[in-house]
């Protein structure tokens, strides 16, 4: 392992408080100096390189994410970089100098600073084809595409639906259906947003701004036999999707864009037998266990250094402009995510 001279102090993204919107939120957070924390066994010390922003911290910024640390705290949920000091144990020893992605939801701080302190198991090691900048999304989003689709599967689902179809999930999703020749519906708000899908090889694309979107959608969903719809909007859509889908269909809620619960129509479930259910995907990786994360994130690198998965960033940010560019992000979400780079000046 090569010797890296570790300073005693590091800067560090933290959040005084939460705040009713992402705006909100962000006049709360503040680059503080603090310690750099100290590996014990089984954790590993880790130099940031780059730490993205997904939807999940913006809902942790307003205080309705199920994780919750004391405050002040720092905030951030995955981030690339190098283990410069491991805290004894087989796997944090193993790791030491290596380039790792690295996730974790545990009460402690989190990735937006310049030393991260992370649990060895929830760190892998980077391939060769992979840069810091998409190693740093390796994790949340392509996990979540991987085990949505294999739900949709399980289930026996030939085709799915899904809404807020031009995220950057909602890419992954699609290219990955796309690959496996999974049929797929995706749902956008917008004409561009519609035309943008269609580039990147979507068959069936619908606008949820149009008058007849709800018959378009029924249409579709009985003719592609699309049992399953992955929903991150919630409220009055998730009735929308439940109600277009045939009967003994699932709709999986994994997200809630619109700040409201998911609403059913009863008669969708107990008439059609048709289910609402819910996903997480650190639940759904505590169910799998390690073995699943390992041979998924060996599928995953392998489409990024292919270009099958690719994470967008609209703007590469040091933890001083952090604030301002998470809240611009929040207002546009589709567009590509921030990417904090914490060695940046």
């Amino acid at each position: 392992m090569a010797k890296f001279e570790i300073p005693s102090r590091m800067r560090a993204l933290e959040l005084s408080a939460h705040g009713n919107t992402v705006k909100d939120a962000c006049k709360n957070l503040k680059v503080v100096a603090r310690d750099v924390p100290r590996p014990a066994k089984g954790q590993v010390l880790i130099r940031v390189e780059a730490t993205p922003c997904n939807p999940s911290d913006l809902s942790y910024l307003q205080g309705t994410y199920s994780v919750n640390r004391p405050l002040p705290t720092v905030p951030g949920f995955e981030a690339s970089g190098v283990v410069v000091k491991s805290g004894g144990g087989l796997v944090a020893s193993w790791l030491a100098g290596k380039r790792v992605t690295c996730a974790g939801q545990s009460p402690g701080d989190g990735t937006w600073a310049e030393y991260f302190l992370a649990d060895a198991m929830g760190c892998l090691p980077l391939r060769k084809g992979v840069d810091f900048e998409q190693g740093s999304a390796l994790v949340v989003n392509p996990l979540t595409a991987f085990a949505l689709l294999e739900r949709a599967q399980d289930f026996g689902s030939k085709a799915v639906v899904q809404d807020a179809a031009a995220s950057q999930l909602g890419r992954m999703i699609l290219a990955l259906a796309n690959e496996r020749g999974i049929p797929i519906v995706n749902i956008v708000r917008r004409s561009e947003q519609a035309q943008m899908l269609k580039q990147a090889g979507a068959a069936y694309v619908l606008d949820s701004s149009d008058n007849d979107f709800d018959q378009q959608l029924a249409k579709l969903a009985v003719d592609l036999n699309a049992t399953t719809a992955f929903d991150c909007i919630g409220g009055n859509m998730s009735a929308r999707l439940l109600e277009a889908l045939p009967p003994r269909s699932q709709v999986i809620v994994y997200g809630g864009m619109s700040g409201e619960d998911p609403i059913a129509k009863s008669r969708d479930l107990v008439f059609f037998r048709k289910n609402l259910t819910g996903f997480h995907l650190a639940k759904h990786v505590e169910e799998r266990g390690v073995l699943w994360v390992l041979k998924t994130i060996r599928q995953v690198q392998k489409r990024v250094e292919t270009k099958i998965l690719h994470t967008d960033f609209t703007a590469r940010l040091s933890l001083a402009d952090a604030a301002a560019g998470i809240a611009m992000y929040s207002e546009n979400m589709s567009q590509g995510k921030p990417l904090l780079l914490p060695g940046k000046p």
